[in-house]
């Protein structure tokens, strides 16, 4: 129902908690199946690199010691296109990414 979104926004986004079981407002039950179906948590900036054109390229390691990549490519007209990995082993195979090259 709507009002559990609004509840689980409020507590992830308004207070910071990131444990299921401490949404006391949460039916045990859906606690549990939150708990065992998803996982909430930050991403760990492993490395950062800013070539002279102003592109920022990241790698972000995650819970389980998998790595993915973000680039941030700057045009000279303003624009700005990101490319952000989603999953490790990104099949997409752009040259300028690392994860891309793992496949």
């Amino acid at each position: 129902p709507k009002f559990r979104a609004k509840q689980l926004f409020e507590w992830i986004h308004k207070k910071g908690e990131v444990e299921f079981d401490n949404m006391m407002n949460l039916p045990k039950d859906l606690r549990a199946r939150l708990t065992e179906e998803t996982s909430l948590g930050t991403l760990k900036l492993a490395v950062e690199q800013i070539s002279k054109d102003g592109t920022i390229k990241r790698a972000y390691q995650l819970k389980d010691g998998q790595m993915i990549e973000s680039v941030l490519m700057p045009y000279e007209d303003g624009r700005r296109t990101a490319c952000i990995s989603s999953q490790a082993g990104c099949a997409m195979g752009c040259v300028f990414c690392a994860t891309g090259q793992m496949g």
